[in-house]
């Protein structure tokens, strides 16, 4: 008998693995070009993580404790490469895929749990995910999200799971969870929240309880980004790095959002005079599901709910701190953690609702849900293969594309370090580049924002400045604005850069 449960147990999620191999692979092929892609980000990653097995320090590429990003994913990098003897850049492939099918599988787990739910269903769900472009552009790179997005599954399942036995030493394992989320990205402190949000709408929980869990669940959870923040104070003037106020407003961070979200969806990305409306519609639709089944106490503590609250959570989140702080435009990058929860919020109702329709009715609506499939997933196909062969020919766009593998400056940088002369400083504004591709620690150059570090700058007796001519960053001094205070005088020039030695005061 136990042996025929088991049995059935262990078939029950071959769906759930098989389609776990096929994302697995896909991530595979689609970075065979030239590896895993590497941002701005990624470098900050990579360093951190390769300075953490050679010195035994958290520190980035210019030497310093980095408090611009949390811990945990270096940490989870550097720990990776220790134990397999591979730099984080050449396993990032391996690795990115799979933690992309522990997601596939995970996720499996989670609709085995839900309400009337169906095998064709889940097999739906799951090859959504596992073919999806926002996916794919998230796992094609070596970013935080691809670690994040996990960690939010494993939440989901703890919570479910906690929902179940109010035990203490299930609800110490969600705030775990949450905890290292929150030192994987600072936006973790949504997971928190999901959890406490779960807890404070849940009629089902006397308030006794509920207050003791919720001081347990959020001291625990909160821990690890404290001791981070902690640490973060010690080595910087701020928490988590210079934050500057918000240039954008509410109402343009909510058309960023839709954006993204009707991305996702057939046809709806072609008319951007819907993508507010169609945002603050899902949210509103989502916000009243949530609310009538915390009222009514129906399919309440279910993984289903936990993704809603969660897409709520996030959502008011993502778009209040754009609004508040100014950094990079909202994007898929930022969004993408919703995708599995707004696909599963939008979806976990159809099978029920299907099953419950007399026969003849039924089959007209499997024929609707069925074109509504095709659309969808033939949507994703399209706009898969069309990112597949651009980094099928240029890899993925990034640090590790053609471009940079072939790029003369970098080249000469590798070469030719001996051209720097002692007692000067090194500039560059792609800092990163000359640290990833020209193997040099060089400091960026100061945003025009900020006195201080531009004063600093401009009271040095010299230093050389790489400048990749590919990089446009707008928070930077530009060379027309260090030609008006400083001697600015080019001394080897190629293709795609230049190299500068720049002396201050000088009036050129």
């Amino acid at each position: 008998m136990n042996k025929t449960i088991a049995g059935l147990s262990a078939s029950k999620h071959l769906d759930s693995l098989f389609v776990s191999l096929i994302g697995f692979i896909l991530i595979l092929i689609y970075t065979r070009h030239s590896g895993v892609g590497i941002s701005p980000d990624s470098i900050v990653y990579v360093s951190v993580a390769r300075n953490l097995n050679a010195h035994g320090m958290l520190i980035d590429y210019n030497l310093k404790p980095t408090v611009d990003f949390p811990l945990f994913y270096p940490l989870f990098l550097g720990v990776t490469s220790f134990i397999s003897r591979i730099d984080p850049v050449a396993a990032g492939p391996y690795l990115n895929a799979l933690l992309f099918a522990i997601i596939i599988f995970c996720t499996g787990k989670l609709i085995d749990s839900f309400t009337g739910t169906s095998r064709y269903y889940k097999l739906v769900i799951l090859l959504s995910i596992a073919i999806s472009p926002s996916l794919f552009d998230v796992y094609a790179m070596l970013w935080s999200e691809t670690l994040f997005i996990l960690l939010i599954i494993l939440f989901m399942l703890a919570f479910t799971s906690y929902l179940k036995t109010r035990s203490v030493a299930g609800l110490i394992g969600c705030a775990i969870i949450a905890g290292l989320a929150c030192v994987t990205r600072y936006a973790g402190i949504t997971v928190i929240a999901t959890g406490l949000m779960m807890m404070v709408f849940d009629r089902s929980l006397n308030w006794k309880k509920k207050i003791f869990h919720g001081a347990l669940f959020s001291l625990v959870a909160i821990a690890l980004l404290a001791a981070n923040l902690f640490r973060n104070a010690m080595y910087s003037d701020s928490l988590t790095g210079p934050r500057e106020s918000g240039i954008t407003s509410l109402g343009d961070n909510i058309f960023y959002y839709g954006k993204v979200l009707c991305s996702w969806l057939p046809f709806a990305d072609q008319y951007p005079a819907v993508y507010s409306a169609i945002a603050i519609i899902l949210f509103v639709i989502i916000v009243v599901v949530y609310l009538k089944r915390s009222w009514f106490a129906v399919n309440y503590g279910t993984a289903e709910n936990c993704f809603a609250a969660f897409f709520i959570v996030y959502t008011v989140f993502i778009i209040g701190v754009s609004t508040l702080s100014h950094f990079e435009q909202i994007n898929n990058r930022f969004i993408s953690p919703l995708f599995i929860p707004m696909l599963i919020t939008i979806t976990c109702w159809v099978p029920g609702v299907l099953t419950r329709l007399p026969v003849r009715q039924r089959s007209i609506a499997f024929a609707a849900a069925g074109l509504v499939i095709l659309g969808f997933q033939v949507n994703e196909l399209r706009k898969l293969y069309d990112m597949y062969q651009e980094a099928r020919d240029y890899g993925i766009a990034g640090y590790t594309d053609d471009s940079w593998k072939k790029s003369q400056t970098a080249e000469f940088l590798r070469q030719h370090p001996e051209i720097f002369k002692p007692g000067y400083g090194l500039y560059s504004n792609a800092a990163e580049a000359a640290y990833f591709n020209g193997g040099l620690n060089a400091v960026s150059l100061p945003h025009y924002n900020i006195p201080d570090d531009i004063s600093d700058f401009y009271k040095k007796k010299g230093m050389y400045l790489i400048w990749f001519r590919a990089i446009e960053d707008p928070d930077l001094i530009t060379l027309s604005a260090l030609r008006k205070r400083a001697s600015v005088v080019k001394q080897y020039s190629f293709k795609d850069g230049d190299i500068y030695f720049v002396k201050p005061g000088i009036n050129p």
